[in-house]
């Protein structure tokens, strides 16, 4: 299947215009927010944690977990109200992270095995893809991995498998989610053991070490923690949220402990996330960097009596996405065009000056975060998962918009929901707007003919 082009995804599933304009939602980013673009490209340290959702936000409407370090950051840059986990999973969403390219394209439609991430041969499947650490070590970037891999074994000596990531690697390796004794590797055969130190901890001391040894290269750092995924088991200093209140959405017969140690690791990787940004500063290169601060998907936690993340609903799918980048990016602005997960690497080779390859599917959003573009790329975001168990349902497709999800299933339900009104996606209004289900039901099948999926309810 040919490459397609990068210009032409535009046209996916949008009301393409270059009339419409997203002054709503980015106000401040046309106000002195164009400036030269700087005689050395800034660094770029990328956060994710895993299982993050949106919603579990002080900056995005959460009044009970704390993160003030998430919050402030928002403040001095541009804060993202509906990006959204194209495919709510780790390694899809990795897949997409490192190609820009959608978990059909990728061909990495699950977590269950190896067989979607390494071939018999022992090489990526999806090795015609550009890659994101590949894409700036061609810019003349130092690339750096720390955390959870989870796109085959992290066990790797510098070469294809790690993606471009070949001037520091220290990946964390089984149990992945023991947050309290682990390990991480630096080579195929060099493994370090940690015990008794809360892993992001010791994550942001890695990241120190490879920002404080950096050379005259601009660097890029991908930095990826295990929590909020469960277990649930905070540090002892974030065990605060056992007695919380019972949300909405959340059954009578579900336990609150789970929530309550999901918040506590939510507020530990928000001091974590402090200790980083305050490194960056103090090692003299928070003007010189970008960084984002975003997660892989969300997680239900009990809403809706689920527990998982693989389902359309928004705190499986919407997730935080801030970004910073002083001199270029607006500071306390928002943007409310959706955006997914294959939106990530452009969009980060965007604000970097790095060439976007021919062949990533996702959108460039960088000229838009900088106030410097006003047309609108996207007003919903393409939504999928692919294999049944452990889904409710045999594989979904939807769209979400500023303010709905849709969903549709082989064998289950078809979903409407209105995420303003009803954030908690309490009242299905599949039945009661007929119009609204039929326009975002043809949203949806014109984003999979765009991108070419094959679904058998299309």
């Amino acid at each position: 299947m040919p490459a397609p082009d990068h210009d032409l995804k535009r046209r996916e599933f949008l009301k393409a215009t270059a009339a419409a304009t997203v002054a709503a939602s980015l106000p401040a980013c046309d106000q002195g927010a164009r400036v030269p673009a700087p005689s050395r490209r800034p660094n770029v340290l990328f956060v994710f944690s895993d299982s993050h959702r949106a919603a579990s936000t002080g900056c995005y409407g959460n009044g009970i977990v704390r993160t003030p370090h998430i919050d402030a950051f928002a403040q001095q840059g541009v804060r993202l109200t509906t990006a959204v986990s194209s495919l709510p999973e780790c390694r899809p969403f990795r897949g997409s992270l490192m190609t820009g390219a959608y978990a059909h394209q990728h061909g990495i439609l699950a977590n269950k095995s190896e067989r979607n991430v390494v071939g018999a041969d022992g090489r990526w499947r999806p090795r015609a893809l550009p890659t994101l650490g590949s894409s700036f070590a061609a810019a003349g970037y130092r690339c750096g991995y720390v955390g959870k891999w989870h796109l085959g074994s992290a066990r790797l000596d510098p070469g294809e498998l790690r993606f471009g990531f070949n001037d520091y690697w220290a990946a964390a390796i089984s149990p992945v989610h023991d947050y309290l004794n682990w390990s991480y590797c630096t080579g195929a055969d060099d493994v370090v053991h940690v015990r008794d130190r809360f892993r992001p901890a010791g994550e942001v001391d890695l990241a120190r070490d490879f920002i404080s040894s950096a050379d005259e290269r601009p660097w890029l750092l991908c930095l990826s923690w295990g929590p909020p995924h469960k277990p649930h088991q905070p540090p002892a200093d974030f065990d605060r949220y056992r007695d919380i209140a019972r949300p909405a959405d959340i059954p009578t017969n579900y336990s609150l402990k789970p929530l309550a140690g999901y918040y506590g690791l939510v507020e530990a990787i928000d001091h974590e996330f402090g200790r980083l940004l305050a490194t960056i500063d103090e090692l003299g290169q928070a003007q010189d960097t970008l960084v984002v601060y975003t997660s892989d998907h969300g997680a239900m936690v009990g809403s809706h009596g689920l527990s998982g993340k693989e389902v359309p609903y928004s705190h499986a799918t919407c997730v935080p996405f801030i970004v910073r980048l002083p001199g270029r990016l607006a500071a306390g602005t928002t943007m409310s065009q959706p955006f997914g997960s294959p939106d990530i690497f452009p969009t980060l080779a965007g604000l970097a000056g790095v060439p976007v390859p021919a062949g990533v599917q996702g959108l460039d959003f960088s000229a838009t975060l900088a106030g410097e573009a006003t047309a609108t790329l996207r007003d919903a975001a393409f939504m999928a998962a692919y294999e049944p168990p452990p889904l409710p349902w045999p594989g979904w497709r939807g769209v979400m918009t500023e303010t709905h999800m849709y969903a549709r299933t082989v064998s289950g339900p078809t979903m409407l929901y209105d995420r303003r009104a009803d954030p908690l996606e309490q009242e299905n209004l599949i039945g009661r707007q007929p119009a609204l289900r039929d326009e975002l039901d043809a949203r949806t099948v014109e984003a999979m003919r765009d991108l070419e999926d094959e679904w058998g309810a299309a």
